[in-house]
């Protein structure tokens, strides 16, 4: 419809540009016509006014007639003429009713400029010249006739020269088809604009709407699959701890390759059934900073800090917010946890907290293997993961939450160098005086978390 609305525009404009350009031409000969008539006409009252005519110029002759001059005039105002004069064979201007702009005696200014038109008016055929724009909407036209009237071979030519207001409103027309097409292409521009973003809303709402449907398509299978699938898993744990106990001698073998499997496999269940809740998080009043470090508290107790350091920079001694703690741990846990797993032998875990523009910006950052550019653009797709293990649902359900507390989450990656997940959520507006969100204060570390 764009294209289409564009092409319609256009052809319309080009229409009106076309109108332009044939009535200037067919102006250009109606007026081309008019002014050779009014030059033999002066022509023909010169002829009889005086004769023979004096050929040295207007005022040195003792035979000048004020009549002449007189009837010159009439002539000049009846058809609205700028003005009249008699140029010589040499270019020496002879009469000029307005001697003022062409002086008597001088070379007429204009005689390069319309020299064929000239040459054809001394060889006997009255002609015209071509349109000329002297300023910007002022058109210049002049028309020239043989003297004496008639003559195969004159030895001067009349000239008549339009008034810039005889093709005024030639100025205007393109004046105003001008206006109309910046208006279009203004019209056109803003049109374009305004349907690029309307589109671009439509494809992001139908692109969620068709990750909501198919998101709450797989959840409800995902549950029901849970639900089946636990039961058992009870039983075979319970047996296997039974089996453990009655035969003590093989309890390593029975933890590793029953119990551990089993864990394993509910904890993927579990992460299953949190996909399949769809329950939109409680907002009850909480500190960022609290939840954050009770997360890292817990992660601490996961992992070795002989080969993993994890480093809290955290900017704020608070950050109010209005949010579930549970699900915000739980996403950052996930986060954690992938940190973890990214970071092969040695590394460190990074977590920052800062504030900036009413928005609260964490970071999680790790110097693992990071990601290449193939995993990154899939890291948020359901069950999709590079691990070995895993029910690759810990990314999307982060987001999730993240989501519903009306934040969003960016992921960054090298292959070689690390990844870096940031978090922006808002901070709350009505969270009172009291308790601000906190300014920038760089980059101090809070080992309290």
């Amino acid at each position: 419809m764009m294209i289409a609305i564009v092409i319609l525009i256009a052809a319309f404009i080009a229409a009106d540009w076309y109108y332009y350009y044939r009535t200037r031409q067919s102006l250009d000969r109606e007026f081309g016509e008019r002014l050779k008539a009014i030059a033999e006409l002066a022509a023909a009252s010169i002829s009889t006014g005086i004769a023979p005519f004096p050929l040295e110029p207007w005022g040195q002759s003792e035979r000048a007639d004020s009549a002449l001059a007189s009837k010159l005039e009439k002539l000049r105002e009846r058809h609205s003429i700028s003005n009249i004069l008699v140029i010589g064979e040499d270019g020496t201007t002879l009469l000029s009713l307005r001697a003022g702009f062409y002086p008597v005696g001088d070379e007429y200014p204009h005689w390069e400029m319309d020299f064929p038109a000239i040459m054809s008016a001394l060889q006997g055929s009255p002609a015209s010249t071509q349109l000329a724009e002297a300023e910007r909407g002022m058109f210049l036209k002049a028309g020239y006739a043989p003297l004496p009237a008639g003559s195969p071979r004159a030895r001067a030519v009349v000239a008549v020269e339009a008034s810039p207001s005889f093709l005024a409103g030639l100025g205007r027309l393109r004046f105003i088809l001008a206006v109309v097409t910046g208006a279009s292409i203004l019209g056109v521009a803003l049109f374009a604009v305004f349907a690029f973003k309307a589109t671009g809303a439509l494809i992001r709402a139908r692109e969620s709407l068709l990750r909501t449907e198919t998101l709450a398509t797989m959840g409800s299978m995902a549950a029901g699959i849970a639900h089946e699938i636990r039961n058992p898993l009870f039983i075979i744990r319970s047996a296997a701890e039974k089996l453990r106990a009655a035969h003590p001698e093989s309890g390593t073998e029975i933890d590793c390759y029953l119990i551990e499997e089993v864990d394993r496999l509910n904890g993927i269940l579990t992460d299953y059934l949190l996909f399949a809740k769809d329950e939109p998080a409680r907002r009850v009043p909480l500190d960022l900073v609290t939840t954050l470090g009770r997360s890292i508290r817990n992660m601490r107790q996961s992992i070795d800090p002989s080969k993993i350091e994890l480093v809290a920079g955290l900017a704020a001694a608070e950050a109010p917010f209005s949010g579930e703690e549970k699900k915000l741990q739980q996403a950052f846990l996930n986060l954690f946890i992938n940190a973890r797993d990214a970071i092969a032998d040695r590394g460190t875990i990074r977590v920052g907290l800062t504030s900036s523009g009413g928005r609260y910006i964490i970071s999680i950052e790790d110097d693992g293997r990071g990601m290449p550019e193939s995993v990154i653009a899939r890291a948020f797709e359901p069950f999709y993961t590079t691990k070995t293990s895993g029910s690759g649902l810990g990314l999307l359900i982060t987001r999730k939450i993240v989501e519903d507390h009306g934040g969003e989450i960016r992921l960054a990656s090298a292959v070689g160098v690390g990844t870096t997940v940031t978090i922006v959520l808002p901070a709350p507006a009505d969270i009172g005086p009291g308790a601000a969100p906190p300014p920038d204060r760089g980059n101090n570390t809070n080992e309290g978390a």
